[in-house]
């Protein structure tokens, strides 16, 4: 026999959700495919792929797979499925299965499917869920098989092969029933809400009314307040060409303004603008908010007032069109082609009148890397839409804050939650939301919200802040508190606690856009070291242009020799001197200034701090953070009031 195929555990990359501490993702096995001819299944997973295995699957005891040691002695027989399930299981719950506890898997449907198995009998195999005979309510493994049209098992496994079909009729009529049910005007979806003041934007696109055989496009000003349910689109600008190109994209500068509101010719729109507005008029509405025809693009007063209305615009629009596939607004996102999609884990098996068939196995939600979702600005439009239409990689998919992402027509895969750790319902602003009450919920948000985005690419560095302004607006009012330079001013010594991971450190800070203390000062990943469980510094007064802190600090002589290797610095920038020259403070020491400590897996106290330089008289530029082992270091500072240096005047 070859040799084994890696298990493909996950089916793309996951995202980092706000542990404090400087590791990467996991790693992503390569998945290859393997089909020999003695690559055969055991007696009992030839029989679970079977029309008889069927029934049971679909039966209220389910198939009656092996146990641990069964399942042992089949792996070492050569059992490719028996091996894929070790692996699985062994990565996740291994101590949970004991030697003689019986795996029993059952069938179901689709991960949106409110049917059980058990109660219906199911033409075919659409997923197999493993649990153990002694914990039932707990899931150890989830199969999802698929195999080939005129697959000789195709008529056991139901899943065929996945063909991009994001325009269709059907799609677009499941996707209308979808909008339907959650703005419906007897039961709405209670948490799809937001959108309550359906105000229009400063301008939107009008597309035509709908039904209008001849529709036409033009920019409407809303200079009277009108009230009208519209779509915004979240997409990816990709490269534009330089001023000096022949062949420019149509967007809104003061010079066309007049001409837009005139009439657009659609010919002269960027292809992904195009599309959505054939979305638009497909799901029957009128107007159309796209921020390159909406927002006066040469002009930075009206930059300025249409992104402080960024929250509003997503909060309020009835849905939220994404195209997330193309990365660039000249692709478009409904011609877009790619492969069908198939797992790449095959399993041969031989069946009872000798032929052979072929299934396909996957483990895990299919997590989509959509270009979108590498886009600095599309955070917040993810997270302020109640709705989104999503036209992804292989379906249009949906998602509003009561449904989890999905295909509009639920037959397809079942998806991973991207960016599963941010609730939307934390901006529910009429009750008490679900998840962030807490301090510490608020916290861990946050921070959440910083890794993530950080994460993401920007075209103009300059908008670090800008493009999560919509964010911070809202949680402003919501949780009653000022956001300065992306820190809470109620967990302000918190959030001091950032650093740049070693890998992504950075050559140079900006610090005409966010003062040194603030993460918005550099470009690239933020990480963040721990909660504090005690803080030592003390916040004295905090404005956008000063920050006083009542604090220790520790400088070089004050340290024993023998102590410097219980000090664990991080610098926020690949050469810290290199900064300091720059503005003739190459011969000032760095200072260490604790802001509090934090308790390890041992519970262990470590402190925390940052790497300062004084800059003046008792003004200090962070240069980095700093982990202290050994808290005696602290005994001999003292403590003072010291000014954390503001934002440089540009």
């Amino acid at each position: 026999m070859g040799q084994d195929a890696p298990i493909p555990t996950r089916q793309k990359r996951q995202r980092p959700l706000s542990h404090d501490a400087d590791h990467p993702s996991p790693s992503q096995r390569k998945r290859t495919k393997e089909t020999t001819a003695d690559s055969l299944l055991c007696a009992t997973c030839t029989l679970m792929f079977s029309h008889q295995g069927l029934e049971h699957l679909n039966s209220p005891s389910g198939f009656r797979h092996r146990t641990r040691a069964e399942r042992t002695t089949s792996e070492n027989q050569g059992c490719r499925l028996c091996k894929f399930i070790s692996l699985v299981i062994g990565e996740e719950h291994d101590m949970s299965w004991v030697t003689d506890d019986r795996l029993i898997f059952r069938n179901f449907r689709s991960a949106h499917s409110t049917s059980d198995a058990s109660s219906i009998q199911l033409p075919g195999i659409y997923g197999l869920k493993g649990i153990l005979e002694s914990e039932p309510d707990k899931s150890m493994i989830t199969i999802y098989p698929f195999a080939k049209k005129g697959s000789p098992i195709g008529d056991v496994v139901r899943r065929r092969p996945l063909h991009r079909d994001v325009r269709s009729g059907n799609v677009f009529a499941a996707a209308q029933s979808l909008i339907k049910e959650c703005m419906s005007l007897e039961k709405p979806h209670k948490h799809c809400q937001y959108s309550r003041d359906i105000m229009l934007p400063t301008r939107v696109l009008d597309v035509g009314k709908p039904g209008d055989p001849r529709p036409t496009i033009k920019l409407r000003v809303n200079e009277t307040e009108t009230n009208a349910p519209y779509l915004a689109l979240s997409y990816c600008w990709g490269k534009q060409p330089k001023p000096t190109a022949p062949v420019q994209p149509l967007l809104l500068r003061r010079d066309t303004l007049q001409a837009l509101v005139g009439e657009i010719r659609l010919e002269c729109l960027q292809q992904s603008i195009q599309d959505a507005i054939f979305v638009t008029r497909k799901l029957g509405f009128r107007y159309l908010w796209v921020d390159a025809l909406c927002i006066i693009q040469d002009c930075e007063t009206d930059k300025d007032r249409e992104i402080s209305q960024m929250a509003s615009i997503y909060k309020n629009a009835a849905i939220i069109i994404a195209a997330s596939s193309p990365k660039s607004a000249k692709d478009g996102f409904l011609s877009k082609r790619t492969r069908s999609y198939l797992p790449d884990y095959e399993l041969p098996i031989l069946l009872p009148n000798g032929q052979r068939g072929i299934v396909y196995i996957s483990t895990r939600a299919y997590e989509p890397e959509h270009p979108l979702d590498q886009r600095g600005w599309a955070l917040q439009e993810f997270m302020l839409s109640s709705r989104m239409l999503i036209f992804s990689d292989y379906e249009l998919l949906w998602q509003c804050k009561e449904v989890d992402l999905r295909g509009v027509t639920g037959k397809g895969l079942e998806y991973l939650q991207p960016l599963e750790a941010l609730p939307w319902t934390v901006f529910d602003d009429d009750e008490e939301p679900a998840f962030g009450n807490l301090d510490s919920d608020k916290i861990y948000l946050w921070k959440t919200i910083v890794q993530q985005y950080t994460e993401r690419k920007l075209t103009d560095p300059d908008d670090r802040l800008r493009a999560i302004q919509g964010i911070t607006t809202e949680l402003e009012v919501l949780w009653r508190d000022r956001n300065i330079y992306g820190l809470w001013e109620k967990w302000f010594i918190q959030l001091l606690t950032w650093y740049k991971p070693q890998v992504d450190r950075e050559r140079t800070r900006c610090l005409k856009r966010a003062p040194s203390w603030s993460w918005a000062s550099l470009n690239g990943v933020i990480r963040y070291e721990g909660t504090l469980w005690s803080e030592d510094a003390k916040v004295k007064s905090l404005t956008v242009s000063a920050v006083e802190l009542t604090c220790r600090i520790l400088e070089e002589d004050e340290i024993n020799d023998d102590k410097f290797h219980t000090i664990s610095e991080r610098p926020d920038l690949v050469d810290p001197s290199a900064e300091l020259r720059q503005r003739g403070l190459q011969e000032r020491a760095a200072e260490y200034l604790l802001l509090g400590t934090v308790k390890g897996d041992d519970d262990v106290e470590k402190g925390i701090g940052l790497l300062v330089v004084d800059v003046g008289t008792r003004v200090y530029q962070r240069v980095g953070l700093v982990i202290f082992v050994d808290m005696t270091l602290w005994t001999v500072a003292k403590r003072r009031d010291i000014t954390l240096e503001p934002k440089l005047r540009g």
